[in-house]
Parts: C-alpha cells; sequence; structure tokens
C-alpha cells in the first residue's frame, strides 16, 4: 500500500523537467562538493531505499547532514527534498529501467560499418535523451523572452560550436530577426564591441573555457547585452557570465576524436528556441514563406 501511495503522488505532483533524476545526479556528480556527493551517491546506490526515507534517515546513511541534502537539491535546481524524493520515487516505480552508460561509444572497438552505424544510433539517442533532465523550461522561456525583444542577436561560437551558431542564425533570420553570426572569431569580439543592452549575445560553447567566446561575451556584458550561454552542464567560465545558462549534458571527454554529442544537443537547444520562437514573433509564417520563395530553385523564371 505504501508504494501505491508514493506512485501516486509521483503522477500528480512530479515537477517538469526532472524526468530521469538519477541520470541528472549523475551528470552533476563531479561537480559536487564532498558531502553533496556522499548524498548523490549512496541516492545512486540505494534510491529504492531513498524514496521511503526522511531527510534525517538519509543524511545519516549518507554519512552527512540534512543541511548538504539541501544544498544537493538546491544544485540539482529542486525546491527542496520533498521534490526530490517524489522524483526519485516516479523513477524507482517507472517499468521503464535506468540505463547506465557512458554515452560516447569506442570507435576503436566497432569492427565494420553495421557496428558503427549501432553505435552511434544508441549512443544519439542516449545522448538525447539525458538532455531531457538538465533543461529548464523557465530559462528556455526567458531565453526566448529576450530573443524576441532584441534589436540584434550576436551569435558566437567556434568549431563545431561555430556551426550550430550558424545553423541558428539562418533560423533567426528565416522569422525576421535580425541576427550576425561571424565565422572570423576575431570579428566576433569586434561585433560584441558594438552591442547595447537592447541586444542579445547567444555564445554556444560546450567546454564553456573557449577562448574567443569568452572574451566575445566579456565584450557583450560590458556593452550592457544580455548573454545567453549554451554549455554543458557543471561550474565553468561562460555560465558564470552568463545571464540565462541553457544547459547540455556532460557527455562528451573535452580532448575526443570530434564533437558529436555535444553538437547534436546544442542543436536540439536551438531547434527547442527556434520551435519556441516561431508563435511568439509576429509575421512568423509570412517571413518564412517568402524566404523560401526567394531561394527557392523551383521558382518561375519570370519571378527573376
Amino acid at each position: 500500500m505504501k508504494i501505491i501511495f508514493i506512485y501516486i503522488a509521483c503522477t500528480l505532483c512530479y515537477a517538469p523537467g526532472m524526468e530521469g533524476s538519477l541520470s541528472l545526479i549523475k551528470q552533476v556528480l563531479p561537480h559536487m562538493t564532498p558531502s553533496e556527493a556522499k548524498v548523490a551517491n549512496y541516492i545512486l546506490q540505494y534510491s529504492n531505499k531513498v524514496v521511503e526515507e526522511n531527510i534525517t534517515n538519509l543524511a545519516e546513511h549518507a554519512g552527512t547532514s540534512p543541511a548538504a541534502v539541501v544544498r544537493l537539491c538546491k544544485r540539482l535546481g529542486l525546491s527542496g527534498y520533498p521534490e526530490l524524493r517524489i522524483a526519485l520515487a516516479k523513477e524507482v516505480f517507472s517499468v521503464a529501467p535506468l540505463k547506465n552508460s557512458p554515452y560516447m561509444f569506442d570507435i576503436e572497438h566497432a569492427s565494420d560499418i553495421n557496428d558503427i552505424c549501432s553505435m552511434m544510433i544508441e549512443t544519439v539517442s542516449e545522448s538525447i535523451s539525458s538532455l531531457r533532465p538538465v533543461l529548464s523550461a523557465k530559462k528556455i522561456e526567458l531565453a526566448v523572452d529576450a530573443i524576441i525583444g532584441a534589436r540584434f542577436i550576436l551569435l558566437s561560437g567556434i568549431g563545431a560550436s561555430g556551426l550550430v551558431a550558424a545553423d541558428f542564425q539562418q533560423k533567426l533570420v528565416r522569422i525576421g530577426l535580425a541576427a550576425f553570426a561571424p565565422s572570423d572569431p576575431d570579428l566576433q569580439i569586434v561585433q560584441a564591441c558594438s552591442l547595447t543592452k537592447e541586444d542579445v549575445v547567444i555564445a554556444f560553447s560546450y567546454s564553456g573555457e573557449t577562448n574567443h567566446t569568452l572574451r566575445t561575451a566579456v565584450q557583450g556584458k560590458r556593452a550592457g547585452a544580455t548573454l545567453i550561454a549554451i554549455t554543458r552542464i557543471g561550474a565553468n567560465s561562460l555560465s558564470k557570465l552568463a545571464d540565462i545558462v541553457l544547459l547540455v549534458p556532460d557527455t562528451e571527454a573535452l580532448y575526443r576524436q570530434g564533437a558529436t554529442l555535444s553538437r547534436i544537443n546544442q542543436m536540439v537547444i536551438v531547434d527547442i528556441l527556434y520551435s519556441a520562437l516561431v508563435p511568439r514573433r509576429k509575421d512568423a509564417a509570412k517571413h518564412i514563406r517568402q524566404t523560401w520563395q526567394a531561394v527557392s530553385h523551383i521558382s518561375d523564371s519570370h519571378d527573376l
């Protein structure tokens, strides 16, 4: 009867954005204090017991204090232990088992193309699924508000993150927003110097430590622009500078054979923002239709 009660409570009260709470704890674990990590490790090992424990018992079993439990909840973006307990209960009593992963596959162990196809599809699927627990609908809404009200939008990113910035730029201009994504890193910095408090900088950096992107962010902040950072979970220089931080999972090592999962997760964030912007942008449908007709290869010759 006790289990049934907890499950019903989860169904009614479960907070949006905390699906995959165990996965989120794993994501944040490397960035926790030692006392928070004790609680996290105990939860990961005994999650089925935690849903029936009060905060005092949990702290005692984890070898730490109730204050550490509260700090852990705050780090996860939760109001307190009751919300974490509800989120855990939903996951523990769900029929879908939690997958254990490292998300990135070892390409050296792929014997043929079929193996590579299977591993890539599986790891990408898992990585995108891991994005859901770290997404904040409130911060997405704040970012949309800032973008929709901006006079000018500067998108900054280098390498793979630069490709994501360029993709978002073409989406923004399709709905009539003034957006610029210079491919030259120095030009990104120069452009940031001329911004105002009416403008927005959207900085893409998985590591959060890319030199030119940080310099662009600093100059944009000095100019008074709103800074939106799209970066990995955990403290980094870019997230500390930003007014709004949109997180992606820490799914890849910073030293890797190439940006794969990090790029894809950033692209998903871009698509979410764009999908939220379209209904908010006046005459978006008109702009999309007009720009499609202007570049369409099937236009009639007399339109030229």
